[in-house]
């Protein structure tokens, strides 16, 4: 049994929402993690298993390429490549259920398409301090992920019998990506039994951390070792590690979707290095923030970018030039842990 962390009146309106509906969309976050992805996924699996016909997933951008493997990645409509489908699916359904994401500026451009449609919102999320723009909100940020939070929802709805394999692959993706293979996020017990009803249900998790981590490109390799011997510095006194590319080296390295992932955690494979920030120039910036133990690094998201996310891990986006993000970075760092 794992505690009852949403409260059951709304798991009662979100219910009827989903019964009443005929036509659903799931919506996720631009730039899709695995957990953006696969608790999509997941609750696509889910209400197809539990009668419901039309059921869509659209992401605002693709999704990483070590994740195209996972059932139901066939059925995405991607808003970035396929803006006017996108839109027809919206104008048509009476229900969308946004996924992992606390705000509507998280769907980036595709946040334009929800002007004016006149379907019912759902929010399920872990981040913090969620935008009041869904009337049935389920936000639980002590919750190590979305996927998480997708299978309380139907564990708590009563209907795990209609969470198939495929759906508890993309829960257990969403789970291990999300905490970084359990290390961070990741210390409640309640975890360990979804993670063990979801092997019962047939998940292969050896199978699934070779597909998402053993699937690197030669280019992707090469680019690793370059960030980690030339583009890495560390901060000894503050235990913090900064790492940075630019555009024109994530040409160099024939850059594709998801080629950073997980680089922003090696650091933290360093004795004595707590915490580790990972800048990305893209149009803006892209950040993350990493660390362990008791620092919570979302402050520092926070405040030096008015970014979020949790105390282990963060991110900010920069309109601005890499340097400059990373030289705020660097003057902020003192401070913020003399702070702790």
């Amino acid at each position: 049994m794992i505690s009852r962390v949403i409260e059951q009146s709304l798991i009662e309106k979100v219910n009827q929402l989903i019964d009443n509906a005929q036509h659903i969309v799931i919506v996720s976050h631009e730039n899709p993690d695995g957990d953006a992805v696969g608790s999509s996924l997941a609750m696509m699996h889910f209400l197809r298993a539990y009668g419901k016909e039309d059921v869509k997933v659209i992401l605002p951008s693709e999704l990483p390429y070590n994740l195209k493997w996972l059932p139901g990645v066939e059925d995405l409509l991607i808003y970035s490549l396929q803006e006017k489908s996108c839109c027809r699916a919206l104008q048509a359904c009476d229900l969308i259920l946004f996924l992992d994401l606390n705000a509507l500026s998280r769907t980036g451009k595709m946040s334009q398409a929800f002007n004016g449609l006149s379907a019912q919102r759902v929010l399920i999320d872990h981040h913090e301090f969620p935008e009041p723009f869904a009337p049935a909100t389920i936000s639980c940020p002590q919750i190590s992920s979305t996927s998480e939070l997708v299978f309380r929802y139907i564990s708590r709805s009563g209907c795990l019998n209609d969470l198939n394999q495929d759906a508890a692959v993309c829960i257990y993706t969403g789970m291990m990506t999300d905490t970084g293979c359990f290390s961070y996020n990741s210390n409640q017990p309640d975890i360990y039994v979804i993670v063990h009803y979801l092997l019962q249900k047939g998940v292969d998790k050896d199978a699934i951390y070779r597909k998402v981590f053993y699937a690197f490109s030669e280019d992707r390799m090469r680019m690793t070792g370059y960030l980690m011997y030339k583009a890495m510095e560390i901060m000894p006194e503050y235990q913090t590690a900064i790492t940075s590319i630019s555009k024109r080296r994530l040409k160099y390295f024939n850059y594709r979707p998801g080629d950073t992932e997980n680089i922003v955690n090696m650091p933290l494979q360093i004795e004595g290095v707590n915490i580790s920030i990972f800048l990305r120039e893209d149009n803006p910036v892209r950040i993350s923030f990493r660390s362990v133990g008791d620092i919570p690094v979302n402050r520092l998201a926070n405040e030096l970018f008015g970014g979020g996310g949790h105390k282990n891990a963060a991110g900010a986006r920069y309109k601005g030039k890499l340097s400059e993000a990373v030289e705020m970075i660097k003057q902020a760092i003192p401070k913020f842990v003399e702070s702790l």
